[in-house]
């Protein structure tokens, strides 16, 4: 999920940065694969050949309109852009643009169509939060790289001028990064020969291995919890070291959705740590299952991610709180009924109440929530 949410929200930044404003950085995602909705295919408009210079950088190269000028990057503090140049000739709002991107990807995956489609769908979800308002996915095409898998992301958007903008995305997945060529046009100015032409000129030097990750299930997982645990804590706590490796070890367990696993993750439970234990000293605990029952004082479930994702607030009979992020739905779960959680410790953080003061929670990596 780490993964995922770092690359989509790359993706998004880059993806809006052709209007003549400074972009800014996003953060956010994401998500299990799903389909986004397919519309008709942006229709290309004629133009004179393109004069083309190379761009040469380290461990690939490029082609790209000659008259384009080279953007400076280094305002956005994001090390996994290594190459971008504009159309700064016009005085129109929407400067065409090309990028090139190397982002790392600890999961391993090395389908470029579960790329294109969690990136399709953060668009759908969250791009009027970053400039890409009424996005609409027109094509995804298998477009192998030499002997390697790759594809293009074909996509509409309006940004925040109002212009309508045609987005390509051209993604090589390695089993370690993806490789990624992000093409930004208003929509009057697209011409598709000259697209095909800067894709078909890309040359990465460095060796690509595509063989999948044994563990990619286990690392998305761990990345899950990883990722969301500032979101959930407002940037006060964090996912130790010992956690992620634990989660990703016991990654079948995130959730616990067959009979078998829920019965397995009840066998591992510590009867003896309560929420007492965890107040005291969190990190004694972050390699054991413990369970917390309660009242449910709220219970939110989010799909910007591409999946459900829970945060569940349970408050227990000793008045002590916990915090349950939990990577599916809850069910007929509200406020007000009584519910058992059975997770992993994260950490403990304090967030404000309605009185004005804090209170105290310990945040749960939960592999079940059920109702009582």
């Amino acid at each position: 999920m780490k993964k995922l949410i770092s690359i989509l929200a790359l993706a998004a930044l880059l993806s809006a940065c052709g209007n003549t404003e400074t972009p800014k950085t996003a953060d956010t995602t994401t998500p299990e694969t799903t389909a986004a909705t397919e519309t008709a295919p942006v229709e290309t408009v004629s133009a004179e050949a393109t004069k083309f210079a190379t761009y040469n950088g380290e461990g690939f190269s490029f082609s790209y309109p000659e008259d384009w000028k080279s953007v400076d990057t280094s305002q956005w503090n994001a090390p996994a852009i290594k190459a971008a140049f504009s159309d700064q000739s016009s005085s129109a709002q929407f400067a065409d643009n090309i990028n090139f991107t190397i982002e790392a990807s600890a999961s391993g995956s090395v389908d470029p169509e579960e790329f294109a489609n969690n990136t399709a769908n953060y668009y759908l979800q969250n791009g009027s939060s970053i400039g890409i308002s009424e996005y609409k996915k027109t094509n995804y095409t298998n477009k192998p790289y030499k002997e390697y898998n790759a594809g293009i992301l074909e996509g509409t958007y309006k940004n925040n001028t109002g212009t309508e903008v045609v987005l390509v995305q051209y993604m090589i997945p390695s089993s370690t990064d993806l490789y990624s060529m992000t093409l930004t046009y208003a929509k009057d100015s697209y011409d598709q020969d000259e697209v095909n032409q800067i894709i078909d000129s890309l040359s990465i030097s460095a060796s690509l291995d595509q063989t999948p990750n044994a563990n990619a299930a286990g690392v998305a997982v761990a990345d899950f919890f990883n990722s969301l645990t500032p979101y959930v804590t407002s940037d006060t706590g964090v996912l130790d070291q010992t956690s992620y490796d634990f989660f990703a070890k016991h990654s079948d367990l995130f959730p616990a959705s067959t009979a078998e696993l829920r019965k397995n993750v009840k066998g591992l439970v510590d009867s003896n740590v309560t929420t007492r234990h965890l107040n005291k000293n969190v990190a004694n605990y972050y390699e054991k299952f413990v369970k917390v029952s309660g009242q449910v004082v709220q219970v939110e479930e989010d799909n910007s991610l591409g999946s459900t994702f829970s945060i569940v607030l349970v408050m227990d009979d000793n008045g002590n709180y916990i915090t349950a992020l939990y990577p599916a739905t809850t069910g007929d779960l509200l406020d007000g009924d009584f519910a058992t959680v059975i997770g992993l410790p994260i950490t403990n953080y304090s967030f404000q109440n309605v009185g004005g003061g804090f209170t105290n929670s310990t945040l749960i990596g939960a592999s079940l929530v059920v109702a009582d």
